[in-house]
């Protein structure tokens, strides 16, 4: 396989009578709708082909402003078969953030569902590459739609020649100065990703994989991948306990991938034992830090003192490869449990290294902390627009964590060197949210850390010194980030300090990290996908 487009047209003849997709979101669709792998290819090949008419060509960035399934899936498809770049759009970014994305990135087409037509009339004067406008849903006013597209298309292959280094997906996460970045991800990169993923995970065309992420995240645009390299059925829903608690057992679903926030959840639903999970043989957990003690409830509750979770570290810019810790490597009790706390070790293809700050790999058994280093063909080539960007560059990922390695090679991952958030399976950077804080008249220091939260993972916490004489509340503070940022950016939490309570260094710079052991005394961070 060299390209995306060429496993959808293996899998749609080698298995053209079995079911690929199944939506359950129910949204512009109707509710329970599946198809074939011949007829999700035909549709793919219908609107690719259309798309094709419309004016797009190879190498043109189109971008998706939508929470749909299945409808999604098909639009991923289409543009990987015509060598046109995907630029999945978080739903939750509005204004000045989603301006910025779309203009960024040089989006050439836009598809809105009818849901976010508001959201993107208000800032359609300032896109300055966007010609063409699609509509999903019955509601909307623009010239093309999504299912008349699907209608006047041909199910013929399209002709187009696709490389293994055109852009596949422009994947965006946020930077350390707050503006988001986005990772050039090829078809090469998750062409290897699928190989090398559904190896590991052992995913097989028997599965039933429910994927209850957001269609616009990297884990579920993973697993719609990984789906046509294998050719198994793929059950796309939201999340709500009961609602996935009754797929689970009606559909008889073996394999899912749930971040912490949905874990916590699902364990604690009221009637989660009356349902019958027996058919799940492994649970991917990624998104967020994970703790063990969360990994034993779940796995008592949920699958009967079972463990079942396939751990995993890897992130946007590796296509979601680097290291995973499959059940049979770590128990619940004995000797191997202290592997709770690990992201396991390296995927078959890939290096992991730990360096130092010289660069030097830090030998496994020591207790010297350093960076993990990711380095394989499923590494992005780098990021849009950021040349000089040395973090991601040309199959080699710097991924900010520090981690130790221990005597069999398992890595432990034991702090950031940067002070990225991961709350419910989202990338939060403080500095951005300082800003927005900053800016508030009564503020005379702000800074964000992220604190243990059990369903979260991590929670956004805000610590404030005001200026002398001013007053704010914790509803203000927040309500002032709100109105300014995405909601999931937002602090969960305020604490007031005096100045001379923050912790500083002898040149007057705050230390986050003494800030934060404050709250992390006792738990332990893993960080995953």
């Amino acid at each position: 396989m060299r390209v995306i487009g060429d496993f959808l047209r293996r899998v749609s003849t080698i298995y053209p009578e079995k079911v690929a997709v199944v939506d359950y979101f129910g949204k512009y669709s109707t509710y329970g709708a599946s198809y074939t792998w011949s007829h999700f290819n035909a549709l793919v090949n219908k609107l690719a082909n259309s798309f094709l008419t419309i004016g797009l060509k190879r190498g043109d960035k189109l971008g998706v402003y939508s929470d749909t399934r299945s409808q999604y899936f098909t639009i991923y498809q289409a543009v990987a078969k015509i060598g046109v770049t995907l630029v999945p759009l978080n739903t939750a970014y509005k204004g000045d953030e989603l301006t910025y994305l779309i203009n960024d990135s040089a989006v050439k087409a836009l598809v809105v569902d009818a849901d976010r037509i508001e959201a993107i009339e208000s800032i359609k004067t300032q896109l300055e590459h966007t010609k063409y406008f699609i509509g999903i849903g019955k509601d909307h006013p623009y010239p093309y739609d999504y299912d008349k597209l699907i209608e006047d298309g041909i199910s013929n292959e399209p002709i187009v020649k696709v490389e293994e280094e055109d852009l596949a997906m422009l994947l965006y996460t946020s930077g350390t100065t707050g503006r988001p970045k986005g990772a050039m991800m090829t078809h090469r990169n998750w062409v290897t990703s699928a190989l090398i993923c559904t190896q590991e995970w052992r995913l097989y065309p028997r599965h039933k994989f429910l994927c209850v992420l957001a269609p616009f995240f990297t884990g579920a645009l993973a697993f719609m991948t990984f789906s046509v390299a294998r050719g198994y059925t793929i059950v796309m829903s939201e999340f709500n306990p009961e609602k996935v608690l009754q797929i689970i057992q009606d559909d008889k679903i073996s394999y899912s991938m749930f971040v912490p926030t949905m874990t916590s959840r699902l364990v604690k639903f009221p009637d989660v034992k009356k349902y019958n999970l027996s058919s799940i043989e492994h649970v991917v957990t990624s998104g967020a830090p994970i703790s063990e003690a969360l990994v034993r409830e779940a796995s008592e509750v949920l699958f009967n003192g079972n463990l079942k979770f396939v751990f995993t570290y890897g992130t946007t810019e590796t296509a979601v490869t680097g290291c995973q810790l499959q059940p049979e490597e770590v128990s619940l009790e004995g000797p191997t449990s202290k592997r709770l706390t690990s992201v396991g070790k390296a995927m078959i293809g890939m290096e992991v290294k730990v360096i130092d700050d010289e660069g030097n790999e830090i030998k496994a058994g020591s207790d010297q902390p350093g960076e993990v280093v990711v380095i394989g063909d499923s590494v992005g080539k780098g990021y849009w627009n950021k040349p000089e960007n040395e973090e991601l560059k040309d199959g080699v990922w710097y991924s900010g964590d520090l981690a130790r390695v221990d005597e069999d090679g398992y890595i432990y991952i034991v702090d950031r060197k940067k002070d990225m958030i991961l709350s419910g399976g989202a990338n939060i950077y403080p500095r951005e949210v300082e800003d927005v804080l900053h800016a508030h008249p009564a503020v005379l220091h702000a800074v964000v850390i992220g604190v243990p939260d059990p369903e979260w993972g991590e929670r956004v916490h805000a610590v404030i010194v005001l200026k002398e004489g001013a007053k704010a509340t914790e509803e203000e503070m927040i309500s002032f980030v709100k109105a300014r940022l995405a909601s999931y950016k937002c602090p969960k939490s305020v604490e007031f300090l005096k100045l001379d309570e923050l912790p500083l260094s002898p040149v007057g710079k705050i230390l986050k990290r003494e800030l934060r052991e404050r709250y992390w005394k006792g738990y332990e961070r893993k960080g995953v996908v």
